[in-house]
């Protein structure tokens, strides 16, 4: 099975003033094509970077970073941003949705650069709904939405340009019980469709998903263990 995500000798650290703080330090890893990774440890321990460096959206100081046979270590802001549209689905904390559009209009918003033509962006939205279990919420307002319904309208967004990878930021951080478990439920889809996924977070629910995932443990910068879980 081929590599999705290959991370070689990879160091990251923040200058401020005279000193040095090392946010990630000698990471190595490899993600299969359709894998599932849980990235965990507590706050600070450098999950979040890793996980904004594989997406494109914070560079490395140092090292290699090769996402879908592209190496994004080096490439400037605006060909990441091309490349991270069309290959690479965020699923956020704070769901960063745009409060005053509807559900619909959220889930178009990464569809909109693509220049693709009115039936297969119609075609693109509902799909991504209804995998998300958003579909009945369509025209309302994100700002109107419950927590669990933002999340789920953060997911349909995240699938609606069709990318092989979804990246997830602490993403049941801000639900309740219920809504973490319809969350992994859609885990489980997108797993079922093949998608590679990565998940940073420290929520015990993710210790036990209905489908097979691979462990990375972080603390202070570094992977410390790496390990399987069902």
């Amino acid at each position: 099975m081929s590599y999705i995500i290959e991370i070689e000798d990879l160091q990251k650290h923040y200058d401020n003033s005279g000193e040095r703080f090392h946010a990630l330090r000698d990471i190595d890893m490899k993600v299969r094509r359709g894998e599932c990774v849980i990235l965990k440890g507590i706050s600070g321990s450098g999950k979040t970077t890793l996980l904004g460096i594989m997406a494109g959206l914070d560079h490395p100081s140092s090292g290699k970073v090769i996402v879908d046979g592209e190496a994004i270590a080096k490439l400037p802001d605006r060909h990441l941003s091309r490349f991270r549209g069309k290959h690479i689905g965020m699923i956020f904390q704070h769901y960063n949705l745009i409060e005053n559009f509807s559900v619909r209009e959220n889930v178009m918003v990464p569809l909109v650069p693509m220049n693709l033509d009115f039936e297969e962006v119609e075609r693109r939205v509902r799909e991504s709904m209804e995998v998300a279990n958003i579909s009945h919420k369509a025209s309302m307002s994100a700002g109107r939405l419950s927590g669990g319904e933002k999340q789920r309208t953060a997911i349909a967004r995240a699938l609606a340009s069709d990318p092989e990878i979804i990246l997830c930021d602490e993403p049941t951080a801000n639900l309740d019980r219920a809504n973490s478990e319809r969350f992994v439920e859609i885990l489980s889809k997108l797993h079922d469709m093949g998608k590679s996924i990565v998940i940073a977070t420290h929520d015990p629910i993710f210790d036990h998903l209905p489908f097979e995932a691979r462990v990375v443990h972080m603390e202070d910068g570094r992977v410390v263990e790496e390990g399987r879980e069902s």
